[in-house]
């Protein structure tokens, strides 16, 4: 494939393509930003996810309240999917399950990731939480709850009602697919 011209302007540009040289493939994005000089230039794959981060928090605000499973389910599958390592994060949310914060605490390896209790308790106590919604993703796309992710959200149930902290859910993001913990009895 021939080589597009960084300074075409989005008008001019056709949609996305592949080129491949020495066995790397780069992605060219249909979607254009303006340069220093005013020139309509290809997004990079970081300003992209830049501002796909942007358009989530846009989306789920300061004060989304969260009245089921499947929007919990829709909130942490768009900020967790995709990730290459395990991440562990948590709404915050007062009384009415309104957001208060949303964090990402731990950061793990491709198949585990250590979660510990007294943290998470210690960001409620900060965001003054009344009640979280826990995630965290598998990158192999298993979407059943692990033995190690139903004995720690017993863990962190049991670390949170000593502060009173009601633990809602705890999803699990599978790619595109979550699953409730608390929709199968497990929270």
């Amino acid at each position: 494939m021939s080589q597009q011209n960084v300074n075409t302007t989005a008008s001019e540009s056709k949609e996305s393509s592949l080129e491949i040289a020495g066995g790397n493939v780069s992605y060219f994005s249909s979607l254009h930003v303006r340069d220093t000089q005013g020139n309509y230039v290809m997004a990079s794959v970081s300003q992209i996810l830049t501002e796909a981060e942007r358009a989530i928090d846009f989306r789920y605000p300061t004060g989304t309240v969260f009245t089921s499973a499947e929007e919990s389910a829709e909130f942490f599958r768009a900020k967790l999917a995709g990730r290459e390592r395990e991440v562990f994060a948590v709404a915050f949310l007062n009384n009415q399950h309104q957001l208060i914060a949303y964090e990402e605490l731990f950061m793990g390896g491709i198949a585990s990731i250590e979660i510990q209790p007294r943290e998470v308790a210690r960001a409620a106590l900060l965001h003054n939480a009344a009640a979280v919604i826990v995630s965290h993703n598998h990158p192999s796309f298993s979407n059943e709850p692990s033995r190690a992710d139903v004995q720690i959200t017993a863990r962190l149930k049991k670390a949170l009602e000593l502060i009173a902290v009601r633990i809602i859910d705890h999803i699990v993001v599978a790619g595109n697919d979550a699953v409730s913990m608390a929709e199968r009895g497990l929270v």
